[in-house]
């Protein structure tokens, strides 16, 4: 009977995953807050904002997700970002719009860790660990194919009224807080100590842990780089003059790529080293940046389209090379931390993204995001000599 559970929950986490992630918002969000008044400037701080709240929210709501229940940290996930999607809807202050980016950052946090979590010890109960990245990639792949289709919706619906895409995804968000009822937690070793001392014992973990401590860094590196180039599609359409209605159509064949990433790419790299494919992905990001700022041509949306390999590549690798490295104890609260470090660096140089597009344009900014990931490569190329020397000389 428990193992039936538990292969529902496997069923069930797709389908959560699948709601949570229908805000179909993406392709006209850019345009929406230009249409209610804002700059690229104000944008980017409001990104800013949300990564701060993310970083303020993400471990404690994993702290709760360990300590106290995963499945409701799953409910109240859907509710908090349905209610921030409602303050864009209905207000038009940057003020508010604030308060809204707050609220996003609490439902995101809430999910963040105890999703996986779940998934995983799921999986770990059914003796199938081995088989996480398969399911992450499996999930991701549903995702992708709405968010496809949601896309193209998306960029029409914007064009006839400016809201519906937003009611569309407040109903999505709100379906997913009903099925994270039906999940089955599994039972698990929780950690004895108070909540103060589970935290400081998880960033303990993950600083002292060399793999961990690695993954963080380069959480940080693509938190800032990867969170940023879905801010600089439209600056990019926009300078090689396609229409707006046209975004949704565009978005379709990005989340088409990040299908066939996570459906085969995933399925590829399962069993390679997951650092090496980590740092492949940098590269091709990097090059992403540089290329189509050296040739401004509206056919170098192929290559921005590139990025969505990371997309559906770059979470279930890290997530599972995080996941193999610590107990499920402190499971959901070191993969918030992880999170939370990739928030904290978009919250700190997003806004310098927004101020480059409105004082130098599309062209630098693009290039100094490709140096900047470059740099990021360099680093954590570094970083893992010097663990691996480490690691002889403690021998």
């Amino acid at each position: 009977m428990e193992v039936q559970r538990f292969k529902k929950n496997i069923k069930v986490y797709v389908l959560f995953r699948f709601f949570i992630s229908m805000l179909i918002i993406g392709p006209i969000l850019t345009p929406y807050m230009l249409f209610k008044g804002l700059n690229y400037s104000q944008i980017m701080l409001l990104q800013s904002i949300a990564a701060i709240s993310v970083f303020v929210f993400e471990v404690p709501t994993g702290a709760i997700a360990d300590k106290i229940s995963r499945k409701v940290s799953l409910v109240m996930s859907g509710f908090f970002i349905a209610l921030g999607t409602l303050f864009y809807i209905v207000f038009s202050s940057f003020y508010l719009f604030a308060i809204a980016e707050i609220l996003f950052g609490i439902g995101l946090t809430f999910a963040s860790g105890a999703d996986s979590a779940i998934l995983y010890e799921s999986l770990d109960k059914l003796g199938r660990k081995k088989d996480y990245q398969y399911f992450e990639g499996h999930a991701s792949f549903y995702i992708f194919i709405g968010q496809a289709f949601g896309s193209i919706l998306s960029g029409f619906l914007y064009k006839i009224n400016p809201y519906a895409p937003w009611w569309i995804s407040i109903v999505n968000v709100l379906i997913a807080s009903l099925i994270a009822f039906s999940f089955t937690e599994p039972s698990k070793n929780k950690s004895k100590h108070k909540y103060l001392i589970h935290v400081f014992k998880s960033f303990n973990i993950a600083f002292k842990t060399p793999r961990i401590l690695w993954a963080i860094v380069f959480s940080a590196i693509i938190g800032f780089t990867f969170k940023s180039s879905f801010w600089l599609y439209q600056p990019y359409f926009k300078s090689v003059n396609i229409d707006v209605m046209w975004y949704g159509v565009i978005f379709f064949f990005f989340n088409i790529i990040a299908v066939f990433s996570s459906k085969i790419l995933v399925k590829r790299y399962y069993d390679k080293r997951p650092r090496k494919v980590l740092i492949r992905l940098l590269i091709l990001l990097s090059i992403t940046f540089i290329l189509p700022a050296i040739f401004i041509f509206p056919f170098m949306v192929i290559v921005l389209s590139l990025q969505q390999i990371l997309r559906g590549l770059y979470p279930p690798t890290l997530k599972f090379y995080i996941n193999h490295q610590i107990k499920n104890e402190y499971r959901a609260t070191v993969l918030s931390l992880v999170s939370l470090v990739a928030n904290l660096s978009f919250a700190i140089f997003s806004p310098f993204v927004g101020m480059s597009l409105d004082s130098f344009g599309m062209k630098t900014t693009y290039i100094w995001m490709g140096t900047v990931t470059v740099g990021g490569i360099l680093v954590l190329t570094k970083l893992r000599k010097i663990q691996k020397n480490k690691k002889i000389l403690d021998k």
